[in-house]
C-alpha cells in the first residue's frame, strides 16, 4: 500500500473560508473543553460537534458583548457562521449515513414570546422545531417528553439528559441538540482473538480487561512534542476514522493533556504514513459522561450568558431573560465490530435575570486519547484511564 498524506484521506473537505474557520474553530473549542472537563482519576467522552451546535443555536439569538463572547469562546471571528454551520450539517449527513444529527426548542411563549425572526433563522440554518409547552403547569411531564425525545433520537443511548429538577416552573426555554452515531471497523477486530491482558491504568496498579487484536496497514505517526503515537483507525466509511493518541509512557497522557493544541495535533496527524503487517491492540470499553456545562463555559469566556447581563434580545422582546444551565451527556461503545456513540446537549433558559514510526505494535495498554472524525470534523472527543 502506497504512503498517504493525512489530506487525502478526509473526503468531506471544507472549501468555503467560512467553514474551514468554522472547523477550525470547533478543534479548538474541542481542546479548550477537554482542558476543562479532564481529570486525574476518570474517563472523559464527550461531542464538541454537538456542543458548538448548541451555542451556535443560541448565537442566533444574541446580540452585543453576548454573542461576542460565544464566537471568542467558539474562535471564530464572526457571528455569521449559521449558513457555514448548515453547509456543513448538511455535508456531513449526505456522506456520513450512519450519522443523525437533530435539533429542537421546547418553548413556553407564556412566558417568553420567541421573535419570528428567531423561528425563522432556526429553521432556515439548523432545520429546528419548535415544540409548545407549559413549564408552569407541567414542568415535570415537559422534561419526560424531552428525555424520550432524546431518547429515540440517539437510540435508547442517551437517557435522562435532564435529571428531576433541572427544570421546573420558571423554565421558559430549553434548546437542545442531539448527535447519534454507528459505524464498523473497515477491518473488524476478529472476536476469537479477543484475550484478557493487563492494562496499566498507572505505572503502580493494572487491571485486566478484553483487549481485542487485529492485524493489518495503519497508518501512524509520532509526536516529540506530545511524546506520544497516533493511530488511525478507519471506518467503514472511509470519511470517517478514529484517532488513537497513545503516550510513550504508561502516566504519559497528563503531559498530552498539558501540552496539547490544535498546532501539535496537526502536525502529527499530517505526518502519518502507512506500516504494514502492523500488530494492533486495542482495549473494549464504554464510556457514559455527564457534563453541567455551565461553569466550562464561563471559564472559556461565556460569562454574559448565564448572567442578568445576557443579551437576549434577538429571541424574545422580554426583558431580563438569562440561559441557567447548558447540560451534556455523551455515550460510547467501542468494540470488536466498531464504534457507537451519542450525545445530546441542552441549554436552559429562565425567564429571570513527527515522522514515521519504525515498530509495528500498537498497543494501546495503558491510559490514551481518542478523537471520533467525520473528515476535518471532529465529531467526539475523549480519553480512557479506566476502561
Amino acid at each position: 500500500m502506497q504512503p498517504s498524506h493525512f489530506p487525502t484521506f478526509f473526503c468531506i473537505q471544507v472549501t468555503h473560508n467560512m467553514e474551514k474557520e468554522l472547523v477550525r474553530g470547533m478543534f479548538d473549542f474541542a481542546i479548550d473543553i477537554y482542558k476543562q472537563v479532564r481529570r486525574d482519576d476518570g474517563n472523559v467522552f464527550f461531542s464538541p460537534f454537538s456542543i458548538s451546535a448548541a451555542l451556535s443555536m443560541t448565537l442566533v439569538g444574541t446580540r452585543g458583548n453576548t454573542a461576542k463572547q460565544i464566537t471568542s469562546a467558539l474562535h471564530v471571528k464572526t457571528e455569521d457562521i449559521h449558513e457555514a454551520f448548515s453547509n456543513l450539517h448538511k455535508r456531513l449527513h449526505s456522506r456520513v449515513n450512519e450519522m443523525a444529527v437533530a435539533n429542537r426548542i421546547y418553548s413556553d411563549e407564556t412566558m417568553v414570546p420567541l421573535l419570528p425572526t428567531f423561528r425563522a433563522s432556526l429553521e432556515k440554518y439548523y432545520s429546528v422545531t419548535v415544540e409548545p409547552v407549559d413549564f408552569c403547569k407541567a414542568a415535570e411531564v415537559v422534561r419526560q417528553q424531552i428525555n424520550s425525545w432524546v431518547q429515540q433520537v440517539t437510540k435508547d443511548k442517551i437517557k435522562d439528559l435532564l435529571a428531576p429538577g433541572a427544570v421546573d416552573s420558571s423554565t421558559a426555554l430549553v434548546l437542545v441538540n442531539a448527535v447519534y452515531f454507528k459505524s464498523t471497523w473497515k477491518d473488524e477486530f476478529e472476536k476469537e482473538a479477543t484475550r484478557p491482558m493487563d492494562f496499566h491504568e498507572t505505572s503502580k496498579s493494572k487491571k485486566e480487561v478484553d483487549m481485542m487484536f487485529h492485524r493489518g496497514d495503519y497508518r501512524m505517526g509520532h509526536s516529540a512534542q506530545l511524546k506520544a503515537t497516533a493511530l488511525q483507525l478507519p471506518y467503514k466509511l472511509d470519511e470517517v476514522s478514529m484517532i488513537v493518541l497513545l503516550p510513550d509512557d504508561i502516566e504519559g497522557l497528563k503531559f498530552i493533556e498539558e501540552n496539547l493544541t490544535l498546532q501539535n495535533l496537526s502536525s502529527v496527524l499530517h505526518e502519518m504514513r502507512y506500516e504494514g503487517n502492523m500488530e494492533l491492540y486495542l482495549p473494549k470499553f464504554k464510556i457514559e459522561e455527564t457534563m453541567q456545562l455551565k461553569k466550562v463555559l464561563m471559564n472559556l469566556g461565556m460569562e454574559d450568558l448565564f448572567s442578568c447581563s445576557a443579551d437576549l434580545s434577538g429571541i424574545t422582546e422580554k426583558k431580563e431573560v438569562k440561559f441557567s444551565e447548558a447540560v451534556h451527556k455523551a455515550f460510547v461503545d467501542v468494540n470488536e465490530e466498531g464504534t457507537e456513540a451519542a450525545a445530546a446537549t441542552a441549554v436552559i433558559n429562565v425567564g429571570c435575570c513527527a515522522g514515521v514510526v519504525e515498530h509495528k505494535v500498537f498497543k494501546a495498554d495503558h491510559p490514551f486519547m481518542f478523537f471520533i472524525m467525520a473528515g476535518e470534523v471532529v465529531l467526539f472527543v475523549g480519553s480512557l484511564r479506566h476502561p
